[in-house]
């Protein structure tokens, strides 16, 4: 299984908040539970929901942008890429509890 696939639910849609199909290698074998929240862009426009989950890194790539990785329904991948983007775009981020 893809290292991205571990980090994916395997919800589809129909179902709320699933992956559209193929949703590739998903076995949510790490427990992350990763979701398909799409991004909006710096005019608000929200995109690639169902399609892709982009998510936030704490790490800064400059002062005005930051590291984010993704996943994707259809994407077979042994990694998960990192980009760096402008702050003002809505990415997802996950919260952790001490």
């Amino acid at each position: 299984t893809e290292v991205h696939g571990k980090l994916k639910s395997t919800a589809t849609q129909p179902t709320p908040g699933g992956w559209n199909q193929p949703n590739m290698d998903a076995t949510n074998s790490f427990g992350f539970t990763g979701l398909p929240g799409g991004l909006r862009n710096e005019l608000g426009i929200f995109g690639n929901v169902f399609e892709y989950g982009y998510w936030w890194s704490t790490s800064a790539s400059s002062s005005n942008q930051s590291w984010y990785r993704y996943m994707g329904a259809g994407l077979g991948c042994h990694c998960i890429p990192r980009f760096n983007n402008f702050k003002t775009l809505g990415l997802s981020v996950r919260c952790l509890r001490d």
